[in-house]
């Protein structure tokens, strides 16, 4: 019993030791797994805004697409109508290079006059209305 009486003041640093250790160990821990979840939340938030931006960036790409496809189909048409009027074109200049209108305008007046004013002014009625159509678009 007397050991044990003498031995207990070394028992008593030991223990106090240990203690000191486990609780320095124990806060670093504390302190380190704080440390994790305030990173945990942070890594959560940044995962929820990167999530988002990709959302936005994938209906931006997506609407970009859609309107690169509206463009080229528009282009195509036009290109078809241009053409297309451009064929006409050629066939009218034909007619002109195939005749001598001004042989024949002078002589029957009467026969040429009216017509080439009835062409003119349709072919001023399809340019005013033409105008008319890319005036609009570019509104639209």
């Amino acid at each position: 019993m007397l050991g044990l009486i003498k031995a207990m003041p070394l028992m008593l640093v030991v223990a106090g030791g240990a203690y000191a250790y486990h609780t320095t160990t124990v806060s670093k821990a504390e302190a380190t797994i704080a440390q994790l979840e305030a990173n945990n939340v942070t890594l959560k938030q940044n995962t929820t805004k990167l999530e988002t931006a990709l959302e936005t960036e994938t209906a931006s790409r997506e609407q970009a697409e859609n309107n690169l496809r509206v463009q080229l189909e528009a282009v195509g048409k036009l290109t078809e109508a241009n053409n297309e009027m451009q064929a006409e074109m050629d066939d009218y200049l034909s007619i002109f290079k195939r005749h001598d209108l001004t042989r024949l305008a002078r002589a029957k007046p009467g026969m040429v006059e009216p017509r080439i004013n009835n062409g003119t002014k349709k072919v001023f009625e399809q340019i005013e209305k033409d105008s008319e159509e890319v005036q609009n678009a570019d509104i639209n």
